[in-house]
């Protein structure tokens, strides 16, 4: 039932209910991209102060305990690789990154470094992308869920690749991970010992605005504010004293997927979730299930969603023109910005947190933007023992069989995003959605060229027209968010996934592995 309420009473509410679910069996945050990193540091320190957990995570999207432990070496240690040594690096090597679709920024420097300074860019990737392509990049053809061995490959000097190698043991020589390699097993770990063995400079790229700020401001299970590791209790007693308690949580927390797994099977009561699209997580069927059947739900959103939809109760927050705040991209350079709207009554996030810790009896101390941005540059870095880098074993790629394809995808720059909703004219210049597969592949599947083919699974299906590529056999790439290939919500599947292949005239039984 839809009721309208004053903000008074919503506040009450929200506050009521999400007490109820802290003191039963608990509550979940979930956060999306659009924060800034002063409201991101609100929910981390909401979900430790108030809801006493940390149960807390900014991933919504395909993600690992293997990501998380990588990340906790780059939370807070501030700028690191720059634009500027993007331009001067001899080398670049990008993978999961498509440079132009998911960072034209990125992409745009690396031109720069082409042209004034020869830089030579390689790309682990399934195909030449029109990105790629531009940029003069070589490529080294990886089939999803293969890249953790081609980047063994190029650590230990294998001669396929020796040239590669090389280049990247040269001063000054980068690589570049994409947020997708979180969804390789074995990949960031491999990561981390290539940029070791060869010298080179690491560098993680979210593709979302807000990701980083929000590692650095403690929105992750396993990390508090500045890069501390919440396991280590001399960090838990650092935090501690900064936010005037005895003590902060202890316990381990979930992850995104291990919050709707235990909001699903009744191991969690509640959430509070902030700027999260249901169609941006993996699975938005499950996703959904699980607010289903949470017992109480409070979104904090700038406008309505499939959440708000299913939230008990809906708190309005500003966009980013009504407030002011901080963005930190992925150099780790805060990018700080002006109200550009005053006079509105929009409330940032962190203002409606420190309100809904009020109507709870706990002082949150974080009454503005600002007072969080000054609490949290008072907290600082962790200066400590830092977590050494993953070390995950490869895993085992999938192997698909006849009329089956393993899935390559990733978002396109003008896609389906709500970032991009009541822009016709924009989402006009997109690029029109197509299926990519090998010429023997296509072949095998009986597909011509320009012919639709139908990618399908147990969930649903998605047909598109066929463009041969020269890519490696057994895959088919498709966007991930595009109009008529939404592949989360039409096939519940992930990149590295067996999907079948067909004609698309052909009457299709994925369950059964194939089409007839």
């Amino acid at each position: 039932e839809l009721v309208t309420a004053s903000w008074p009473e919503a506040l009450t509410l929200a506050a009521r209910g999400l007490a109820a679910a802290r003191d039963d069996r608990g509550v979940g945050v979930l956060t999306g991209g659009r924060l800034t990193v002063e409201d991101a540091y609100g929910y981390a320190k909401f979900a430790r102060l108030v809801l006493q957990t940390n149960n807390i995570d900014f991933r919504v999207r395909a993600h690992s305990v293997e990501e998380a432990n990588f990340l906790a070496g780059i939370a807070g240690t501030g700028l690191g690789v720059t634009y500027a040594d993007l331009e001067r690096a001899p080398a670049v090597l990008l993978t999961c990154l498509e440079p132009e679709e998911e960072a034209p920024t990125i992409f745009l420097r690396l031109g720069k470094a082409l042209r004034k300074t020869g830089t030579a860019v390689v790309a682990v990737a399934p195909f030449t992308s029109r990105g790629v392509e531009k940029l003069a990049a070589r490529l080294v053809p990886a089939a999803p869920g293969t890249e953790t061995e081609v980047l063994a490959a190029i650590a230990d000097g294998d001669e396929r690749l020796r040239d590669v190698t090389d280049a990247l043991s040269a001063t000054g020589a980068i690589v570049l991970v994409g947020e997708r390699l979180a969804g390789v097993p074995g990949a960031l770990s491999t990561a981390a010992r290539l940029a070791s063995t060869t010298g080179a400079r690491l560098a993680w790229v979210p593709r979302r605005a807000g990701e980083r700020g929000a590692l650095d401001a403690g929105v992750l299970p396993t990390l508090l504010p500045g890069g501390r590791p919440f396991s280590d209790a001399e960090a838990r007693v650092d935090v501690a004293a900064a936010w005037g308690v005895s003590n902060v949580p202890a316990r381990s927390g979930h992850d995104t997927s291990g919050m709707l797994a235990a909001l699903t099977d009744g191991g969690l009561s509640g959430a509070l979730i902030a700027g999260v699209e249901l169609a941006d997580l993996p699975d938005p069927l499950a996703a959904r299930a699980a607010l289903e059947a949470a017992d109480f739900v409070v979104s904090l959103e700038i406008r309505h969603s499939d959440v708000t939809g299913l939230a008990d109760v809906v708190l309005p927050v500003a966009p980013v023109a009504e407030k002011s705040g901080t963005f930190v991209n992925w150099e780790g350079r805060e990018r700080p910005f002006p109200t550009a709207l005053d006079g509105t009554g929009a409330l940032s996030d962190v203002r409606v947190l420190d309100a809904l810790a009020t109507q709870i009896g706990i002082r949150l101390g974080l009454p503005t933007v600002e007072a969080a941005r000054e609490e949290l540059a008072e907290l600082g870095r962790w200066d400590g023992t830092r977590a050494a880098a993953p070390s995950v074993e490869k895993g085992e790629p999938a192997r698909p069989g006849a009329g089956q394809a393993v899935l390559a995808t990733w978002r396109m720059l003008l896609d389906l995003g709500r970032a991009q909703d009541g822009e016709p004219h924009l989402a006009g210049t997109a690029r029109a959605a197509l299926a990519r597969m090998s010429a023997g592949t296509a072949a095998e599947n009986g597909v011509a060229d320009g012919a639709p083919v139908t990618i399908s699974t147990d969930r649903g299906a998605i047909t598109l027209p066929l463009r041969v590529t020269e890519m490696p056999d057994g895959v088919v790439w498709v966007p991930q968010n595009s109009t008529g290939s939404r592949v989360y919500a039409d096939l519940g599947a992930t990149a590295g996934a067996v999907v079948a292949v067909a004609p698309a005239s052909t009457e299709l039984h994925p369950a059964a592995g194939g089409a007839r």
